[in-house]
């Protein structure tokens, strides 16, 4: 059989776009306009691979020669153990690792076979040709019954022209197995990591991370808005709760404050057992620092409305509610990698770390659950009600605090019900009230 120059071509560009990290979903259309340009009528191409990801199962791309466009999902975990995904072309075949599937859809009886063929026979597809390499690694899939093995690359091609396929087009498509492969698994990768990144260090830090932030010392001065949260009664609850429980409690915690930061702009840089540390990067510009205040206090504001709803159903599972603290201030940062050689964290430290801490422990004893420095009332925009100064651990002269104006009604029960009392103290911030 003579080698085709159209797919030597096609596979030295497939192995070019692996080195160069393109993105797959450029990768998979450009594929398909070469194909179609190159006389092959190829009508849709679809590409799918198993993820070790904590919560996307799997990647699916697809792409249309009508319209020109591509289309990616980031499948969930839960939809891998689906009937729709085990009722599909390619769950056969990364289940037995079966190299190669070709389905003519102009042949009645072969749709019926899986609903996919069906709808695509519906379409006009006349013939289906579907291709799997293995990665070849030992790990197997838990979450979706897979045996090692499954992870590799997946690719199907389809085309609407009457006849369908030609044999010498099947045996040129199979020709790019491996090279596709390459492609597939160097841009999912890339892209596990990028996801990865994001969940265990956040979009900001992982991003810094994957554009050579690594080495230890490295870091520079950052100015931001500091927003920290600590959970109240968590060793209360860790001693009358069963670690199911009290991981559902923490979990369910972590759910109102870490993702409201998320959802307003914000980067997680740790959860430290059940306090939520977390900033608003101020860029000139992109993030100005009013912006970035107003953003941390509405990010309070919703965490707090998401613990109101979540309590509610807590309580009516008989469940104790959630409660927790919300300290806000603005000022500079050291950012950066600090730690050993061979365990390396990506945090921030400096006075505005620690202050942003003693202010939501002040949270306890003035008997608001947010709590703002003076340096946050400066920039931002909204109106706060001055809550006095207050002594904190490692500040020298204390800190002057304010709070949201909402909470100034539930200030003034506090102060009727014990009267005005001298400064606080606050030796350190203990981790259970």
């Amino acid at each position: 059989m003579n080698e085709s120059l159209l797919f030597r071509g096609i596979r030295h560009w497939l192995l070019d776009r692996a080195l160069h990290e393109g993105e797959l979903t450029e990768t998979i259309q450009g594929l398909g306009r070469k194909l179609v340009a190159g006389g092959v009528p190829v009508a849709r191409i679809n590409v799918g691979g198993l993820l070790l990801h904590p919560v996307l199962g799997a990647l699916d791309i697809t792409w249309d020669s009508a319209s020109d466009t591509s289309r990616s999902e980031m499948v969930p975990r839960a939809a891998a153990n689906s009937p729709g995904f085990k009722n599909a072309p390619f769950y056969p075949m990364v289940s037995n690792n079966i190299p190669f599937v070709r389905y003519r859809l102009d042949e009645p009886d072969v749709r019926g076979k899986f609903p996919l063929l069906e709808r695509l026979g519906e379409a006009g597809v006349t013939d289906y040709v579907a291709l799997f390499v293995t990665y070849g690694r030992s790990r197997s899939f838990d979450y979706a019954g897979l045996p090692a093995g499954a992870e590799g690359a997946l690719a199907s091609f389809s085309t609407t022209r009457i006849g369908g396929f030609t044999d010498q087009e099947v045996a040129n498509l199979k020709s790019l197995s491996v090279p596709f492969a390459v492609a597939v698994k160097a841009a999912s990768e890339q892209t596990l990591a990028r996801a990865l990144m994001e969940i265990c260090l956040g979009k900001i830090s992982g991003s810094n991370v994957l554009a050579g932030l690594v080495e230890k010392g490295d870091g520079r001065m950052i100015e931001c808005a500091l927003w920290y949260s600590d959970l109240r009664g968590s060793t209360r609850l860790a001693a009358e709760l069963d670690m199911e429980a009290y991981f559902g409690a923490i979990n369910d915690y972590f759910d109102c404050t870490a993702d409201a930061v998320i959802d307003n702009g914000g980067e997680v840089l740790k959860l430290v057992g059940d306090a939520v540390m977390a900033i608003l990067p101020i860029e000139d510009g992109a993030r100005p620092a009013p912006d970035m205040c107003n953003a941390a206090a509405m990010t309070a504001r919703e965490a707090l409305a998401r613990a109101a709803v979540k309590n509610a159903s807590r309580v009516e599972e008989g469940l104790s509610p959630i409660e927790f603290g919300v300290g806000l201030h603005q000022g500079e940062v050291m950012y950066g990698n600090v730690g050993t050689e061979r365990r390396l964290d990506l945090t921030v430290t400096g006075p505005a770390a620690n202050a942003v801490a003693r202010l939501e422990s002040l949270s306890k004893s003035t008997a608001v659950p947010v709590v703002a420095s003076e340096q946050f009332k400066a920039i931002y925009p909204g109106t706060l009600v001055p809550l006095g100064r207050h002594e904190a651990a490692g500040i020298e002269g204390g800190l002057d605090a304010f709070t949201l104006p909402e909470f100034e009604a539930a200030l003034s029960k506090a102060e009727d019900d014990e009267g005005e009392g001298p400064i606080v103290s606050l030796e350190s911030r203990r981790s259970d009230p």
